[in-house]
């Protein structure tokens, strides 16, 4: 895994520049760009404080295999506190719900 690459996918992600990452989590702008090269090994620390400013999990930085979209989503969930999580699932199970009544009907 390129981890330079997919911190630079996660920041764009997030509508991010180097520059707005390395002030969140106080370290210089041009290691964040060192970093996203690969000119530079960062250590867990610094890696975990960098998922948390792009509000993934280290598993979920590690996964990639989401979508684009996916992970503009998750990104989106992941800055919810955690009572507006619960009203999004609520929504989102009954849009899915809405959604199988409706692909059934046409069948």
């Amino acid at each position: 895994m390129d981890i330079g690459k997919r911190i630079q996918e996660l920041r764009k992600v997030n509508n991010m520049t180097a520059k707005q990452l390395a002030e969140i989590i106080d370290i210089s702008p041009s290691f964040i760009s060192a970093i996203e090269n690969n000119t530079s090994k960062l250590s867990l620390l610094t890696l975990t404080h960098i998922c948390e400013a792009l509000g993934v999990s280290l598993s979920e930085f590690f996964n990639n295999n989401l979508s684009s979209i996916d992970q503009k989503l998750l990104s989106v969930i992941m800055k919810l506190p955690e009572n507006k999580k619960y009203e999004l699932l609520d929504f989102l199970t009954g849009l899915s719900f809405t959604q199988k009544m409706s692909d059934a009907s046409e069948k």
